[in-house]
């Protein structure tokens, strides 16, 4: 009986064992004082936050990582809250492009302090965003090596730094308003048959069906950068976006506006119309990053049907 006891004690030791190996980190396992990790977590960035505020220089703390697994009721603004670290700071550790993604971990990074963390090279367009800002204004990085489900990733970390607007907005799926007040989609991006010919063609944005003469706004903040006519858009306009983004506006009836104008969003661009290719009036709406379009849908602040 007593070997069989000690044989039991001993399985369920090298059980715990084996699953604390598993981990790459110190795991945390309850968010309050109770946990030792959690207290040292909480004191680590303290310490951090106190030189990082202090007017006179000091040396930081050095950078380290803990794990935690969420309940079913922390999502992360819950955990930004309960740990004292700026939400884009486990984003980005944790290469959540989305607060949707990072709903979907079932384990997090959680570091001491808080800065922006970039997959090295960028694995995203938010973290191409992210560097291409940082670098641009001069700011330096830590490089390191990061494990995520045991696989080793070299990153940087910018200590201190946190999310643009325009980089917050991609993050919280809002980087652009509707273009026009009242509009209803009626064709989206993607594989579709051509209207006039019946054939398959890709649709390189998405149609607003609209009252000819309807205000065409700015999806966001930018600056003019082409006004046009040709065949297939008619009227159009391009506007530049900061993050290497460009919006479309095409089939107008009316351009209001003129090259290199700076517009803020919401400007009036110009009026439904139309003109070139089309059936009726309506927008044909485009985004584009670094020249190739994509799916404007999942951008839009407002989200019609």
């Amino acid at each position: 009986m007593k070997r069989n006891l000690a044989a039991t004690s001993l399985l369920l030791f090298l059980l715990a064992a084996s699953r604390a190996a598993a981990s790459d980190y110190p795991v945390i396992r309850i968010l309050n004082s109770d946990d030792p990790l959690f207290i040292q977590h909480q004191s680590e960035l303290e310490d951090y936050y106190r030189i990082a505020r202090a007017r006179e220089p000091g040396v930081l703390p050095p950078l380290s990582i803990f794990e935690y697994h969420p309940r079913k009721d922390e999502d992360l603004f819950s955990l930004n809250a309960r740990l004292g670290l700026p939400y884009d700071t486990l984003a980005t550790l944790n290469e959540a492009w989305s607060k949707e993604e990072f709903s979907g971990h079932h384990s997090v990074l959680i570091a001491n302090q808080a800065g922006l963390f970039v997959s090295d090279p960028p694995r995203s367009a938010l973290e191409d965003m992210m560097l291409s800002t940082l670098l641009a204004n001069g700011r330096k990085a830590q490089r390191l090596l990061v494990v995520r489900q045991g696989r080793s990733s070299p990153a940087l970390f910018f200590a201190g730094e946190q999310f643009t607007p325009i980089e917050r907005a991609y993050f919280l799926g809002i980087l652009f308003e509707f273009p026009i007040a009242r509009g209803r989609i009626t064709s989206l991006f993607g594989p579709r048959k051509d209207p006039f010919t019946g054939r398959p063609e890709f649709h390189t944005g998405i149609d607003i069906g609209a009252p000819d003469g309807t205000e065409v706004h700015a999806a966001r903040d930018g600056v003019v950068s082409e006004i046009g006519q040709n065949e297939t858009l008619g009227n159009y306009v391009v506007v530049d976006h900061p993050g290497a983004y460009q919006t479309v506006y095409g089939h107008l009836s009316m351009i209001g506006v003129t090259m290199k104008e700076k517009v803020s969003a919401g400007a009036v661009l110009g009026a439904v119309g139309h003109t070139g290719r089309a059936t009726g009036p309506h927008l044909h709406f485009e985004v584009k990053r670094k020249g190739s379009v994509t799916d404007p849908f999942p951008l839009l602040a407002i989200r019609k049907d």
